[in-house]
């Protein structure tokens, strides 16, 4: 069976990675890794000058002291000279949309560690939180469900037809009260959300702060609001035209 890499950032104990490995165990073989406690908001930040133990809590299952991009690359060295056919980063418990979220998501800092390493990546979320709606157990239970569900579809049509082309990232974020025939291909929200709140003596990071949560039509912020499941297709490529930057350099004169 082709092998399929678990990571998430919200710890062992995460009834999303939970669902999301039993769902993927019938698509191939999953190798789980998590880090040893919640560590969002990491992104792609990796360990370095420190050692970093990787214990197991069972044959297919490892906790790491690292983020989750560490986890990969732990899981690359374990699984050496093979590679996985897949990278499956979440279920995380709470959304991973806009740009923002895709620069300092550890959800999302996982797959893009994959995809430089050319291992195709879905990242899953389940877009609870502050300003939407918040599940009964009952309903995050099915939504947990469903996402794990449909995160195993993806992982099945691309380990039998590939990536679309140009893309490395397939980003899903799951609403509550999620229903498989509401799905919309969106774009990740440009425009930024996150700020500084003051408080007592500190300040605090939060999102949305002081007002309602909102986007443009087609971008992932847009879809989750109005109950769609939002999959945003993501490309690590950076590469731009050159000829506007020659010009801007020879009006600096340094071309």
């Amino acid at each position: 069976m082709q092998k399929i890499i678990v990571v998430n950032d919200d710890g062992p104990r995460s009834p999303g990675l939970r669902a999301l490995i039993e769902a993927l165990r019938e698509v191939g073989r999953v190798l789980a890794f998590a880090p040893e406690e919640a560590i969002g908001g990491r992104g792609k930040s990796i360990t370095i000058f420190k050692p970093i133990s990787a214990r197991k809590l069972d044959e297919d299952f490892y906790v790491v002291s690292g983020t989750p991009a560490d986890a990969f690359l732990i899981s690359l060295e374990l699984l050496k000279p093979e590679l996985p056919a897949l990278l499956a980063s979440g279920i995380n418990m709470g959304p991973n949309i806009g740009i923002e979220d895709l620069f300092h998501s550890g959800t999302l800092g996982a797959a893009i560690q994959a995809s430089l390493h050319g291992i195709p990546a879905i990242a899953v979320s389940y877009a609870i939180g502050e300003g939407l709606p918040k599940p009964s157990k009952r309903q995050m239970e099915a939504d947990l469900r469903l996402a794990a569900e449909l995160a195993a579809q993806l992982a099945k049509a691309i380990l039998r037809h590939g990536m679309p082309q140009g893309v490395d990232i397939i980003s899903v974020n799951v609403p509550v009260g999620a229903d498989k025939s509401r799905i919309a291909i969106t774009e990740p929200m440009r425009e930024p959300f996150w700020a500084a709140s003051r408080g007592e003596g500190a300040f605090s990071i939060r999102p949305w702060p002081g007002r309602k949560p909102s986007g443009p039509a087609g971008t992932d912020v847009w879809a989750i609001l109005r109950g769609y499941i939002s999959i945003s297709p993501i490309s690590i490529r950076l590469d731009h035209d050159h000829t506007s930057l020659m010009a801007l350099l020879k009006a600096a004169g340094l071309s």
